[in-house]
């Protein structure tokens, strides 16, 4: 709400932007208010990543001839780089960094903790299908998303020796084995590439317009303008951040950046609640997976006003609301377990003095005797369990503000030196 109260107050054209972002808004607690059980949280899941393969799947298609949506025009319009004729995936990059989000989604879904048929054909076949239609889009950022992504699905609720083994395995043989994909051998030498460099212009205009207007522009008001064979003509960001900080200005940056933020750290806080349950385990992998992609992509490509975004952070939300909600049901669950022991079990008896082994177990001496005894009242030992215990936060607090403005400062430092050692 406090994103679209300031969109609305710092629109250039008022009508425009409540017709603009009111949708986003509807989507984002319509799909917050729906996703009330993990089995829809991993059915949503499985809807997104199915969409994502029947792009993929139309795209493929089109380079054998079936071509629903005009595709073979648009992609020799971009130099025989795969793309499709919708308003979303007319752009390579757009499509490849769409269809990788499919490997880790197809992973997650059906191979991690699955059943045979996923593990060892829809897992596969899905990847296959995904890692051919990047292939063949070659975009170079949506190479590097990918890769990472891969590595990650051996980070994220593994052990350590594992984290480690992957993170090497990536440095070495991960960076070989990408200079291998199509058109990786530019990356190194950026400054000679042209569409990095009309890139780069768009990005020094959208960061003057940022620091002469700290509100920015106004929703969608910034478009660059470079220089083209003697004409004048508009060039796209491709970037999410660049493209927030000149059309609302570095507040709304570090909001944007915040809401990624909250919804990671809900993922990360929820693993107590979640480990031990595959579903619940595999809905809180894929919120922190796609989370990572989308920002790693919103460096390349321009989705800020899109709702994939308010989508993923709905879906941030409702795994958060889930969590709680299975704390507070485990908290509940063990007063009742608690109060039902001390009724039935005699006072002053040994049994009474076990009654929470787990949370606050001494030793008394009786006579010759060492006994068990509880070293707090049962409402202190309860109360430190639950301290002990949760995993979920429930309000911002001084470190999410901390992190958002970390962030937002790590965004706005990459900027600078991305113009500075690149343009």
């Amino acid at each position: 709400l406090a994103y679209f109260g300031y969109v609305l107050w710092n629109a250039a054209d008022f009508q425009s932007a409540l017709t603009g972002f009111l949708p986003l808004v509807v989507f984002y607690f319509f799909t917050v208010q729906s996703l009330t059980s993990w089995e829809r949280l991993e059915a949503f899941f499985k809807g997104w990543n199915w969409m994502l393969v029947g792009v993929a799947a139309i795209a493929v298609a089109s380079l054998y001839g079936f071509d629903l949506t005009k595709a073979a025009e648009v992609t020799d319009i971009n130099k025989g780089r795969l793309a499709i004729g919708t308003w979303i995936h007319n752009n390579p990059n757009a499509l490849a960094h769409s269809v990788v989000v499919i490997l880790p989604l197809s992973y997650l879904l059906y191979f991690f903790r699955g059943q045979v048929v996923g593990m060892f054909f829809l897992f596969p076949a899905l990847s296959a299908l995904a890692i051919y239609c990047a292939i063949r889009t070659e975009s170079k950022g949506s190479y590097v998303v990918g890769g990472l992504l891969v590595v990650m699905l051996f980070v994220i609720g593994r052990p350590l020796f594992v984290k480690v083994l992957a993170l090497a395995v990536a440095a070495s043989v991960g960076f070989t084995a990408l200079s291998f994909l199509p058109r990786m051998n530019e990356m190194g030498n950026l400054r000679g590439d042209e569409g990095v460099q009309g890139r780069l212009l768009a990005w020094e205009q959208a960061k003057m317009v940022m620091e002469a207007k700290t509100g920015g522009a106004g929703w969608k008001q910034f478009i660059a303008m470079i220089r083209w064979e003697g004409s004048l003509i508009p060039k796209s960001t491709h970037s999410s951040y660049i493209q927030i900080g000149a059309d609302l200005g570095v507040w709304v940056l570090g909001l944007f950046v915040g809401l990624l933020w909250t919804g990671f750290r809900s993922g990360l806080r929820a693993f107590r609640v979640t480990a031990g349950d595959p579903e619940r385990e595999r809905c809180r992998r894929i919120v922190l997976l796609m989370i990572v992609a989308y920002a790693l992509s919103s460096w390349m490509i321009n989705r800020e006003y899109h709702t994939e975004y308010f989508l993923l952070i709905a879906a941030a939300a409702a795994l958060h609301r889930l969590a709680l909600a299975d704390q507070e049901e485990t908290v509940q669950e063990r007063e009742a377990e608690e109060e039902t022991f001390a009724t039935e079990t005699p006072a002053g008896s040994v049994l009474q003095d076990r009654a929470m082994p787990t949370l606050a177990l001494g030793v008394r001496q009786q006579g010759d005797q060492v006994l068990p005894h509880l070293t707090m009242t049962p409402g202190e030992a309860a109360a430190d369990w639950v301290q002990s215990f949760a995993p979920i936060w429930n309000r911002i607090g001084f470190v999410d503000v901390g992190m958002c403005l970390a962030l937002t400062w790590a965004v706005l430092y990459i900027w600078d030196y991305i113009l500075k050692n690149l343009w």
